[in-house]
Parts: structure tokens; C-alpha cells; sequence
């Protein structure tokens, strides 16, 4: 008698009328290096009219074994016959593969790999769309492997293409919403989250093509209706709410909800709205700003999106119309900075209101990014290390800029700064929309002494960070340079021997500059002093003295 094998995963495909799709979709499951005997097929076909269920069923009987076939009644949605296909796998994992899409030949074994080494409990698969995109957010998830990775970063995919460990599903009870017929798979795939102790990353492989149909057959290809959207997204509130302590991990789950589902719609399509449309979507909207938007929420979201959230609230609808009219046209206006703060030049509120320094400060958003630097040219002669480039802080003209290079003792804290020579840098200057910023001051050229660069002496032992200090008008921010360096600049470290004379005299340093991480830095150490006459005459008796004498025979 054969014993019943057990497989590594259960591939889950719900099925609705997705021929000719579906022979490339089992077909890319059959293909996968795993082998066929590590996968099982639980297909559920969901009252297909199209043919679907007798392929599924040919299919079956040219595969024996490898494929369970369930047939059942139109259910709407994917819910049901996935939730039905979870009742009948049993794999060790589950991945779930929609009847039209397909995965890449090495995407399943590479993904368990994953789980196996790391314990995982989710892992997801890098997505590649086929006549459909990837929204920006997603892809930005798969820039590069993770073994433990943020519940937070992943939450912006909620799709459900992803490998989970049935122990796991199981274990939480989770499960399918079947009351809902689109993004049911954010409810499932939200819980999975919560509840994994390890989520990894597969990014280096294409693992999972969404193809778009060119019958617009897929399901989710007419999106939700505004009210169907906003109610559904409150309920993955609630439950992050219900799941997550009070903290930074929740307020970053749920800015996700409040930028995609309820402020997204605040676009052109506001504009184009009639007064009663606007009305009646910015009234749908309230509730959810004022209970989602919490100050950790609003403290994440941009100057538009707050603007945005703040109008929703106070039912500002034609201050609504002009802030999503700037955002469409690409915020024009300068930012003006102001005791230290930079603001954006939105058309609301006005700039002396109580409201303006809430909702108009970028300041966090600049400096991120800031300053913008370069560092084009590095010599070293003798105790002298010379730098020049640029740097300049984002949106703000260099008019006013001083800048300084600032070496930071990694030890004690203490601080050094460097006066640079501003220089004439045109061709940097950009225009933004309607405006430009003249960033043709943004140049520097400083020489940075070893000897004398600390009060008229060398700096103190230890390791040094050099970095670069841009301020205009009481606006200041520092960056670090070890990432800024111009291509034709050696990295790798330099170590030298110098005489530098400090309050004990003249005395040999080991001087190396070097990057370390995202730091330019230079080290010093005081090399000691060479053992005196009587010093060497000692130690060599020490050494004679210690010569065994030679037994007499």
C-alpha cells in the first residue's frame, strides 16, 4: 500500500471563467523546480460558464494525484473558493495563484528556501505585472531581499500572492471575508501580518506575473466604488486597532489606509465633481478624518495630504477644490523659510492664520533630503585634506546660504567647524512647476589642516566625521559625505604617517581617512614615543640575561 505523500506547498487557484488564461497558469505550476512532488493543486472552480471546470477536470486525470478539483456554485467573489481551497490543502505552505496569472519556474522552491532558512511564517513574492502595473508603493517593497522585514513596510502590498505557513492560517483561524467581493484579500493578508512572527522578502526573483486580461476579465480590473472603498478600509482599521498596541507601529499601518483609500480621492476627479458631488463625498469622508487621522497619522501624511485631511474636517469644499487644484499643478510657489521652518506656498490658509504653521510646514519633508551635496574633488597633501563640490538645501535659494564643513569626534561629541569658499554653480539652478530655484551659490571649496584646524592645533586622537553644514536663515542641516562622493574619487581607506606639533611638541601621528558606512572619515593616533638609549641598552641585557647557560658535562 503507497502512503499518501505530503506536500511542501499547496497551491490554491480559484477559478471563474478564466480560459484560455488557465492552461498557463497550472502549466507554470507544473514547470516549477521544486519538483511535482513537493506541490499540490487544490483548484476550486467557482460555477465557471466558460469551460473552465471540465479543463480543470482534464487536467486532473493527466496529472493524477496532483491535482484536487472542487466544483461548486458562483460565489461572486474569490473568497469562497479560496477559503474552500484552504479547507482542502495540505502542504506545509500555501500560496495562493490566481486562475489567470502565473509564476515564474523557480518561485516556489526560492521561496520556501526563504522560509526555511528564516523560520517565516509570510514571504512575499516579487511581482511582475503583464499589461497591468505595479503601483510605485509595491514595487518600492521589493528593492532588495529582507529576511525579518517591517510589518509596516509591507503593508502597502495587501495582495495575497504571497507564500504563508499553514500552521499559521490555521493556528488564527484566518480566512477569506466572503461578504466581500473586491480586496477581500487586504482583510486576510492583514491578519496573516499581525499574526506571522517572521515576514520575508523575495525581491532578487520574478516570482508572480499578474496578467491583464484583454477581456478586462480580471476582477479587480473595475475597482471600488468610494463609499464600498472607505467602509471596508474602516473595518482593516479596526482591526489594527484591535491587533496593535497604541504606537508607531499603528499610526504607520494606518497612514497607509489614510493616504490610498481615503484621500486618494481628493483628485482630479474632485475637480470635476459638481458642488452637490463634492458635498456628498466630503461628508462621507469626515467621519473616517477625524477617527482614522490621529496626530501620530497626520504627523506622517504631506503638507497636501494634511491640507487635504484638515478641509475634510472643517467641510472647506471650495478651500478643498483650490488645495487639490495647487497639488494637480505641482505646488507652485517658493517655500519661504521663516524662524527656522520652512513653508509651502499653499493658496489655504492664509500665511498670518493660526492654522498656517501646522499645515504648511515642510520642514521635516526638506530636510530628509537635504542638503543636496556632492563632493567632486578630495586631495590629500601633506596635513591638508582639501574638498570641493556642492551643497545646498532642497527648495530654498542659496542666496543666503552659508555653508561649513564640521568634523564631530565620534567619542567625546565635540565639534570643529570649517568656513568654506562659496563658488558659482549656475548649472544647478532648476525650475519646479512655475517656479526656479536658484541654487547658483550652491558651490564650496574648504581646506581642512590636520595641524591647526583645532584652535591653532591638530584634532584630538580618535576617529573624526566630516560632514558638511548648510544654514540660511536659522534653518540648519548637516550631511553626512561618505555617499556623496563624485564617482573618480578613490574609496579606499589612506593611511599616512605625519609630524604634527601639538602643545607637547612635535610628535608622529598613524592619520587615516577613510568611509566608514554613509561617513567620510579621518582618524588620528598618536604613534609612541621611541624607547630612549638607556631603554634599548636595558632591554637587550634583559634579552642576554635570559639566554639558558649550557649544562657542563
Amino acid at each position: 500500500m503507497t502512503a499518501a505523500r505530503t506536500p511542501i506547498v499547496s497551491v490554491v487557484v480559484p477559478v471563474y471563467n478564466a480560459m484560455p488564461y488557465l492552461e498557463q497558469t497550472l502549466a507554470s505550476v507544473a514547470r516549477q523546480s521544486i519538483g511535482t512532488e513537493a506541490v499540490e493543486i487544490v483548484a476550486v472552480d467557482d460555477g465557471s460558464t466558460d469551460g473552465s471546470g471540465a479543463f480543470l477536470d482534464a487536467w486532473a486525470a493527466r496529472h493524477p494525484g496532483a491535482v484536487t478539483v472542487i466544483h461548486q456554485e458562483a460565489s461572486g467573489g474569490p473568497s469562497r473558493p479560496r477559503n474552500v481551497g484552504l479547507d482542502h490543502a495540505t502542504g506545509t505552505y500555501v500560496f495562493f495563484l490566481d486562475g489567470d496569472d502565473c509564476l515564474g519556474p523557480q518561485a516556489l522552491e526560492r521561496l520556501v528556501a526563504m522560509a526555511e532558512r528564516n523560520g517565516s511564517d509570510t514571504v512575499l513574492a516579487k511581482l511582475v505585472g503583464v499589461g497591468r502595473t505595479i503601483r510605485k508603493e509595491v514595487n518600492e517593497v521589493f528593492a532588495k531581499n529582507v529576511d525579518r522585514a517591517d510589518p509596516a513596510v509591507v503593508y502597502w502590498t495587501l495582495m495575497p500572492f504571497k507564500l504563508f505557513r499553514r500552521e499559521m492560517i490555521e493556528k488564527h483561524g484566518l480566512r477569506f471575508p466572503e461578504h466581500m467581493r473586491i480586496s477581500e484579500d487586504q482583510h486576510f493578508v492583514a491578519r496573516a501580518y499581525l499574526r506571522s512572527s517572521v515576514i520575508s522578502i523575495l525581491a532578487d526573483y520574478d516570482c508572480y506575473y499578474l496578467v491583464g486580461r484583454g477581456d478586462k476579465g480580471n476582477i479587480t480590473a473595475g475597482g471600488l466604488d468610494y463609499p464600498t472603498m472607505v467602509t471596508q478600509a474602516d473595518e482593516l482599521v479596526g482591526l489594527v486597532t484591535e491587533l496593535t498596541e497604541p504606537g508607531d507601529l499603528r499610526d504607520r499601518l494606518i497612514t497607509r489606509h489614510a493616504k490610498v483609500e481615503l484621500l486618494r480621492r481628493f483628485d482630479r476627479r474632485f475637480l470635476n465633481d459638481t458642488e452637490d458631488e463634492r458635498k456628498a463625498v466630503v461628508e462621507l469622508a469626515r467621519p473616517y478624518a477625524e477617527r482614522w487621522v490621529t496626530p501620530g497619522v497626520f504627523a506622517r501624511l504631506d503638507v497636501a495630504e494634511r491640507l487635504r485631511v484638515h478641509c475634510v474636517r472643517e467641510g472647506l469644499l471650495d478651500e478643498l477644490a483650490s488645495i487639490v487644484a495647487w497639488d494637480a499643478a505641482g505646488r507652485p510657489g517658493k517655500t519661504a523659510v521663516r524662524d527656522g521652518r520652512l513653508y509651502a506656498a499653499a493658496p489655504y490658509p492664509p500665511g498670518d492664520s493660526a492654522a498656517y504653521a501646522e499645515l504648511c510646514d515642510v520642514t521635516d519633508e526638506v530636510v530628509r533630503v537635504s542638503p543636496r551635496r556632492r563632493v567632486e574633488e578630495l586631495t590629500w597633501q601633506g596635513s591638508v585634506v582639501a574638498l570641493a563640490g556642492y551643497a545646498y538645501l532642497d527648495q530654498v535659494d542659496t542666496d543666503a546660504l552659508t555653508t561649513e564643513a564640521v568634523l564631530r569626534h565620534r567619542g567625546s561629541g565635540r565639534q570643529v567647524a570649517v568656513p568654506v569658499t562659496h563658488e558659482e554653480t549656475p548649472h544647478l539652478t532648476v525650475s519646479r512647476g512655475r517656479e526656479t530655484y536658484d541654487y547658483g551659490r550652491a558651490g564650496f571649496r574648504v581646506a581642512i589642516d590636520l595641524a591647526a584646524v583645532a584652535d591653532g592645533g591638530p584634532l584630538d586622537p580618535g576617529t573624526w566625521e566630516i560632514g558638511l553644514r548648510c544654514s540660511v536663515r536659522d534653518l540648519t542641516v548637516t550631511g553626512a559625505l561618505g555617499g556623496a562622493l563624485g564617482a573618480g574619487i578613490p574609496r579606499q581607506a589612506d593611511r599616512r604617517t605625519l609630524a604634527l606639533e601639538s602643545s607637547a611638541g612635535s610628535r608622529p601621528y598613524t592619520v587615516g581617512l577613510d568611509i566608514q558606512g554613509s561617513q567620510l572619515t579621518v582618524t588620528l593616533k598618536v604613534q609612541p614615543d621611541p624607547p630612549s638609549t638607556f631603554t634599548r641598552v636595558k632591554r637587550k641585557l634583559g634579552r642576554v640575561a635570559r639566554v639558558p647557560r649550557q649544562r657542563k658535562r
